[in-house]
């Protein structure tokens, strides 16, 4: 969603419960969905287990995929979190109370390999534009950059951001591990 700047941070949580879960998942969980990186040219370097996801980037309806059910109670508090702090917010309380209250149309983990990166493109399709991008890094580095609008931050894990996905953005993970996102979508009704 377009704001006023690149990045707006959120909050911060404890990310250990997700990374103690995402320790049982093998490179065959994370291989299973490969539609993302095939899909678009820029994602090559990223592997997704999807949790709440849909490859036509629907904006209402969304498909919830069995890793929810894995990942579901360790990421509510994020999930409280996120949807409180837009549905709190002056606007967010005059959409609710016109349209209703919010809903995540999108929640992935996405993992960037070690030495990979996510080259500068803007997301560009309705769903993408009109919903709040929200990153929280859980596991992660100090040689991941992640740049939005000429901006470069190097996000620790537990760190809640939302950026700025209409203006160009890129990540490059220099380090020697791979990096993982818990990618949150947000939408307010009517806006």
């Amino acid at each position: 969603m377009n704001f006023d700047d690149n990045f707006k941070r959120i909050g911060s949580t404890n990310v250990d419960p997700i990374k103690a879960l995402l320790e049982s998942f093998g490179d065959e969980d994370w291989d299973r969905d490969s539609q993302r990186q095939r899909r678009y040219e820029v994602h090559k370097d990223t592997q997704i287990i999807p949790l709440v996801h849909d490859y036509d980037f629907r904006h209402t309806n969304p498909t919830r995929h069995p890793a929810l059910q894995t990942f579901g109670r360790v990421i509510r508090p994020i999930l409280a979190m996120v949807a409180d702090f837009y549905d709190s917010s002056e606007k967010g309380r005059e959409l609710t109370a016109k349209h209703g209250v919010g809903y995540f149309i999108r929640a992935n983990f996405v993992r960037l390999s070690a030495g990979g990166e996510i080259t500068e493109h803007k997301d560009g399709n309705y769903s993408l534009m009109h919903s709040h991008r929200v990153h929280v890094p859980v596991i992660t580095n100090d040689k991941v950059f992640f740049t939005v609008g000429g901006e470069t931050l190097c996000i620790p894990e537990g760190e809640i951001y939302e950026i700025n996905n209409c203006r160009e953005h890129a990540v490059r993970n220099e380090g020697d591990r791979p990096r993982v996102h818990l990618i949150l979508d947000y939408v307010l009704k009517g806006e």
